[in-house]
């Protein structure tokens, strides 16, 4: 689970005073250091830093791609949803059944899956809401005769494949870790870096060598904050993947049919 954003400032803020604030005692705890010749040092700093970098770099691009996956299904699946409900006036005499069916699915989305996303699973009941879409799907009568009556039963089962493929895309991104060698590279080797800069800035005054073992420090927790933000995409916080799309088409449906809007949803409470 990763920190909210006041928690991740206030952790970037202490490791920075933190590191800075033990530069002197441990100057003073190995007094041998400052007359070190720092070349093989700062060989390994560069090497050791090099293929950090390579590691934080190729983790971010990863959890990056799927947090856009999941940032473009919350919209993929908000459109589907839409669209479905405006083709379900393509049944006349069916449509009240289908359009409370997918006002009940998106209400169901932010209230169970969010939460349950979060704790990288599925909700049942937004489970249960996608399957009644089909068997009201399932109850209704074809269309009336019209111009579009041979694709209307099509696309409409379309648009409800569609909420399916963008669900499973969220739960996708929401699913995937971090694995444990991973983070513990991520630490250990921010460490080491660290370390290593401290041994080469030796030669440097205290209060200087101070400053930037600090800002070294502070850059690689922020990578390794930036890591975690991207490896938990639905967690709280500012950023992070919201079902705001969703809401918002939630919102147009029931302005759209009020009476519709008025019932209950199976999921709703006391039902």
């Amino acid at each position: 689970m990763s920190p909210t954003p006041t928690a991740s400032t206030l952790i970037l803020i202490s490791a920075g005073v933190l590191v800075a604030g033990l530069c002197l005692p441990a100057r003073r705890l190995l007094p041998r250091l400052a007359s070190t010749d720092t070349s093989p040092w700062s060989s390994t700093l560069s090497y050791v830093a090099t293929a950090y970098g390579i590691v934080v770099g190729f983790s971010i691009i990863f959890l990056f791609g799927e947090f856009s996956a999941a940032r473009q299904a919350v919209g993929d699946e908000a459109t589907s949803v839409g669209t479905a409900f405006e083709e379900a006036r393509l049944f006349p005499g069916d449509s009240d059944h289908i359009q409370h069916a997918l006002i009940c699915y998106a209400r169901a989305v932010p209230e169970f899956d969010w939460p349950a996303l979060s704790d990288r699973s599925a909700a049942p009941e937004v489970d249960q809401a996608y399957r009644d879409i089909f068997l009201a799907l399932g109850e209704a009568e074809q269309p009336a005769q019209s111009t579009f009556q041979p694709a209307t039963a099509t696309n409409i089962l379309v648009q409800v494949g569609n909420i399916s493929t963008a669900r499973e895309a969220r739960l996708v991104a929401a699913g995937i870790q971090i694995p444990t060698l991973l983070w513990v590279l991520l630490l250990g080797g921010g460490l080491l870096v660290v370390a290593l800069i401290f041994v080469v800035t030796v030669a440097a005054h205290p209060v200087t060598q101070a400053v930037l073992v600090g800002l070294s420090a502070m850059f690689t927790v922020v990578m390794i904050l930036i890591v975690a933000a991207l490896g938990a995409p639905f967690a709280a916080g500012t950023g992070r993947v919201a079902p705001k799309l969703i809401e918002e088409t939630t919102a147009s449906m029931e302005q759209s049919e009020p009476e519709l809007a008025s019932q209950p949803c199976d999921h709703d409470d006391g039902e």
